[in-house]
Order: C-alpha cells, then structure tokens, then sequence
C-alpha cells in the first residue's frame, strides 16, 4: 500500500472508508479478470477481493442493521463463495457477476451515503443512521 492510500485510509470517515472498500474489491476483481489466463497473478488480486469481502462481512451490525444487515451477509457470503469458486475454476463469469454486484453496492452506498450518517459503533462496526 503506497503512502497516499494509507493517509487516504487513515485521515476518512467511515463512509468513505466502506466506499473505497467497495471501489477497491471491484478494481481487484477487474485486474483478475485481465489476468484470467496468469493463475499467480489472478490468485493474488482475488484474495484481496475476498479479504474486503471478508472484512465488509464481520463489521456488519447485526443488532442494528436488521434485515438490511442480514440481507448484506447473505449477499457477501454468496460474493465470496463466487470469488473463490471463479479463482479456482478460472470462471470469468462468476467473477463478472461478483464484480457487478458489488459495482451496485458501491452505486447504492453512493446515494445513501448522500442521505445518511454514518457512525462508528463501539464494536468496530458501523451504524447508519437518517
């Protein structure tokens, strides 16, 4: 990680903290994807996909989040299982459908960041709140 995204990481709010998560797996996801053919230089863009995933899954607030929440896990569960299943198989599609996904998270995050305020919660999760 060069210096500008690390003070970019450090000095954000959590808002644009999850937005460039977002931003981050999809430009992962599409480096695969032109790689598709090189197994070592795919494997090392699709584990950073999945370790965003992984890392967008555990601070979800399932007390809080409700079914909005539960909806996410359940989408980032299917998201990572599609990322592994597409880097081992070398199954474009499965990684375009992943990256398309999470394209519209991204999107959605956008608008509802405009609308929103999002909070850091004590347990390194984050509440949204209108």
């Amino acid at each position: 990680m060069d210096q500008y995204t690390q003070s970019a990481i450090l000095t954000s709010n959590p808002k644009k903290l999850i937005q460039m998560l977002y931003e981050r797996a999809v430009e992962m996801i599409g480096m695969s994807i032109s790689e598709i053919e090189d197994s070592e230089a795919r494997n090392s863009f699709l584990v950073r996909a999945e370790e965003i995933i992984l890392y967008l899954n555990s601070i979800l607030n399932m007390e809080k989040g409700g079914e909005i929440s539960k909806n996410l896990r359940a989408l980032y569960d299917f998201i990572y299982r599609q990322l592994v299943d597409g880097n081992i198989n070398s199954d474009v599609k499965k990684l375009k459908l992943s990256r398309d996904l999470i394209q519209e998270l991204l999107d959605t995050w956008k608008k509802a960041s405009m609308r929103t305020e999002v909070q850091p919660t004590s347990k390194s999760g984050f509440s949204v709140s209108a």
